[in-house]
């Protein structure tokens, strides 16, 4: 019986493949939050936008200088009345 004194070529590869799937794994896991995180800020994006155009069709106004604010928004706690000049 001969003495075996190192790994065969064969369990090498099989290390190197399942290293390299490992790695890919943990690459595409990093490409899919990525991902995730581009679509939420698309998302909140969206929705700040949406929320100005909703107020400039309501008040006639950008929000942040509309001068009726403390007349026309009940609950605004601190409204700095703008001089509606963009």
């Amino acid at each position: 019986m001969r003495k075996q004194q190192g790994f065969t070529l064969i369990e090498i590869a099989i290390v190197l493949v399942i290293i390299g799937l490992l790695l890919g794994g943990v690459l595409k896991g990093q490409e899919l939050i990525t991902s995730a995180r581009v679509r939420n800020l698309i998302s909140q994006q969206d929705g700040v936008k949406a929320a100005f155009f909703g107020f400039l069709d309501r008040y006639r106004a950008y929000p942040g200088d509309y001068n009726q604010a403390q007349a026309n928004i009940p609950s605004c706690a601190a409204c700095a009345q703008g001089n509606n000049n963009g």
